[in-house]
C-alpha cells in the first residue's frame, strides 16, 4: 500500500474508533450537564447492552485490520488537545465581538455594551487553560 492509502485508511478508522469510544461512554450512562451544553442519555438498558456489544465487535474488527495492515495507532495527548481547542475557541470568541456580529445585521441596543467587555476575560481564561496544559510556567 502507498503512504496515501495507509494515511486514508488509518485516519478514517481512527475517527471511527474515537466515535466508538464516545458511544461506549454514552452506553455506560454518561451525561453532561453544563451551563450551555447538555447531553441527555435516554438510552434504555436493552439499547445500552446492544451498543456495548456492537462497539466491542467493531473494535475487535478494527484490531484485526490494524494488525493485518500494520497500521499505527493514532495517539493524541491531552495537553495538545486542550491547547489546540483553546486556540480554536479563542478565535471563535473574537467573532462574538460587536464589530463582527454586525455582519448579521444591526445589533439590539445594549448588546455591544454587555457582550464586548465579557469576551476578553473569557479569552484570557482560555489562554490560561491553554498555558496550563502546555506545561509549567516559570515563577
Amino acid at each position: 500500500m502507498s503512504e496515501n492509502h495507509i494515511r486514508g485508511i488509518s485516519t478514517t478508522l481512527a475517527l471511527l474508533d474515537k466515535a466508538l469510544c464516545e458511544f461506549d461512554q454514552l452506553a455506560k450512562g454518561h451525561e453532561i450537564r453544563s451551563v450551555l451544553y447538555h447531553v441527555l442519555n435516554p438510552l434504555s438498558g436493552a439499547q445500552r447492552q446492544l451498543i456495548v456489544a456492537e462497539v466491542a465487535e467493531i473494535k475487535s474488527m478494527l484490531e484485526e485490520i490494524r494488525e493485518t495492515l500494520s497500521l499505527e495507532v493514532t495517539v493524541r495527548s491531552s495537553d495538545r488537545m486542550i491547547t489546540s481547542s483553546c486556540s480554536i475557541l479563542w478565535a471563535s470568541l473574537l467573532e462574538l465581538e460587536s464589530r463582527h456580529l454586525r455582519r448579521y445585521g444591526d445589533l439590539p441596543p445594549g448588546l455591544a455594551d454587555y457582550l464586548d467587555p465579557r469576551i476578553t476575560p473569557l479569552n484570557n481564561r482560555l489562554r490560561r487553560i491553554g498555558a496550563a496544559a502546555a506545561g509549567p510556567q516559570p515563577p
